[in-house]
């Protein structure tokens, strides 16, 4: 009589507790700890640690260096796929060395950048170096020349970001072709960056000189300019990036 009970009982309490998680989930909600919720986890634990096995050494132990782990980058990623931060995965390890290196020549450069935004801008620097054409070691001596890397950076001429771009004299053409919808863009870790390498490579096929290309992108005396750019150009390079010009 009772096996009978309980095996009239048993599977009734099952069906009720099908129900109940079905209604849960129907309602946006699952009970705490419940097996959606562990196979979710479980699956996005396998998701990180595969991108992690994706970086190169020299991407980890840039990280280190800096006090992270490479899961911190690619939950920050994860978290904001649109981010230009996503293509150092679609990076030859070449690349990815050369992002590292640039992440950690611009924390040495300027200690109140953040890591992350460091390694941003430097995904930048080789994503849009090489769409834009334009040698690597230079990009980055323009950003440390223009700003010590700093986003937030603001002249009284009214240039901004990074690369200290105007935004009232170049719109129509970052609009255009850069993506850029509004001067707070130019503020942007990545979009600064890639605005900045634009110009650069639309006056180096204007003037087919980079110390005249250099001169119209500072407008002001090319001398000084050019010697603290190229002072930047063998600065990083000696962090391990090759002399491209």
């Amino acid at each position: 009589m009772t096996r009978r009970l309980l095996r009239d009982i048993v599977p009734a309490v099952a069906m009720v507790c099908a129900a109940l998680a079905l209604v849960h989930t129907f309602q946006g909600e699952r009970p705490e700890n419940s097996p959606v919720d562990a196979v979710s986890e479980w699956s996005r634990e396998r998701a990180v640690a595969d991108r992690v096995s994706q970086l190169d050494g020299t991407v980890t132990s840039t990280l280190e260096e800096m006090n992270l782990k490479p899961e911190d980058l690619v939950q920050w990623q994860m978290e904001n796929p649109e981010s230009v931060l996503r293509r150092l995965w679609r990076m030859d390890p070449a690349n990815q060395k050369n992002a590292s290196v640039i992440a950690l020549y611009i924390l040495h450069q300027n200690r109140n950048i953040q890591p992350l935004t460091a390694w941003r801008e430097a995904v930048s620097f080789v994503h849009y170096s090489h769409k834009y054409d334009v040698p690597l070691t230079l990009a980055v001596a323009v950003g440390n020349a223009e700003s010590h890397f700093d986003p937030k950076a603001r002249s009284s001429y009214g240039a901004a970001g990074v690369m200290q771009v105007v935004w009232r004299v170049h719109s129509y053409l970052l609009m255009a072709h850069a993506g850029l919808e509004a001067e707070e863009d130019l503020c942007h870790p990545e979009k600064g960056v890639s605005a900045g390498i634009l110009l650069l490579s639309r006056y180096m096929k204007t003037y087919g000189s980079t110390k005249k290309a250099l001169g119209r992108y500072c407008g002001g005396g090319i001398e000084r300019y050019w010697s603290r750019v190229s002072r930047g150009m063998k600065q990083v390079a000696s962090y391990g990036l090759d002399p491209e010009i």
